[in-house]
């Protein structure tokens, strides 16, 4: 079982890994992957959603974990609001107070869990662009390697 700082280093390597796997892939055919390669902010989008999400489990108790992904998510919420994006910024507040319904070790370690919560990610783009995005697969396919990573550094993974 990891501590907050080995959920982060797992969710920064992971999103490391998961960077230059993308990079790799033929830009040619998905031309908005090229434009997510070329901005700083995408891509750090990438590092970020990665790392909320290798601490998510965590966040049903009061600790630093809780802290950090609190102290992320509220500022990020906050400036949703500012900018007008306010369906995004109700996702990601209903996103953000899942892990406390239940208790620690409960449903926020099942492997299943890992694919389900960050479902929003390609389901809202989709229902309102009725296209599902290339970014937002990439987004996705990122919070589900963040999320595998603190399974994986909980030991419970493979099980």
């Amino acid at each position: 079982m990891a501590s907050w700082k080995g959920h982060v280093f797992g969710g920064l390597v992971c999103s490391t890994v998961y960077t230059a796997a993308i990079s790799y892939t033929p830009i040619e055919r998905y031309a908005e992957k090229a434009d997510l390669l070329n901005s700083w902010q995408a891509l750090a989008s990438v590092f970020v959603i990665c790392i909320l999400f290798a601490i998510f489990p965590d966040v049903d108790k009061n600790s630093k974990a809780q802290d950090l992904f609190y102290g992320i998510v509220f500022p990020l919420d906050v400036l949703l609001i500012f900018t007008g994006s306010l369906q995004a910024a109700a996702y990601l507040g209903i996103i953000a107070m899942l892990p406390v319904i239940g208790h620690h070790r409960g449903w926020t370690h099942k492997k299943w869990v890992m694919f389900i919560v960050p479902l929003p990610i390609l389901l809202v783009p989709y229902i309102y662009n009725e296209t599902l995005l290339p970014i937002s697969i990439i987004y996705y396919i990122a919070a589900v390697v963040g999320y595998f990573s603190h399974l994986l550094f909980d030991g419970l993974a493979w099980r």
